[in-house]
């Protein structure tokens, strides 16, 4: 019985070994989707400020050229939309883009287990 006690207590302490490391490669995963996506929003955010203050720059250098305000306004948002039109016309690209990048970032501790594998 000594026996049968001793196989059951190693079977049962490598289950718990492994679910605990199961948990903790999920925890490492989604900690580091999760700093991706907020380094993202950061990116997104300076983008945005960027891409504004361009824009009031363009309509006020439209408006020493001689056009009015509100031509500068609607040639500025013109290229606004034209810069749209070719977002949304790319869109299979970027998002092909983006989804390699989070799944590298959900598979890149497999990419060193293999190397160490391999090695």
């Amino acid at each position: 019985m000594s026996i049968f006690s001793s196989i059951k207590d190693k079977v049962v302490n490598y289950i718990d070994v492994y679910t605990r490391l199961i948990r903790v490669n999920v925890i490492e995963k989604t900690a580091s989707l999760l700093s991706y996506v907020m380094y993202g929003l950061v990116v997104l955010f300076i983008l945005f400020c960027i891409i504004l203050f361009l824009g009031f720059g363009l309509t006020e250098a439209l408006m020493l050229t001689g056009l009015s305000k509100m031509v500068s306004f609607f040639i500025t948002i013109g290229i606004y939309f034209l810069l749209l039109l070719i977002v949304f016309l790319l869109r299979k690209n970027i998002v092909r883009f983006i989804s390699g990048g989070i799944i590298k970032v959900l598979t890149e501790g497999d990419e060193k287990g293999e190397q160490d594998e391999k090695d």
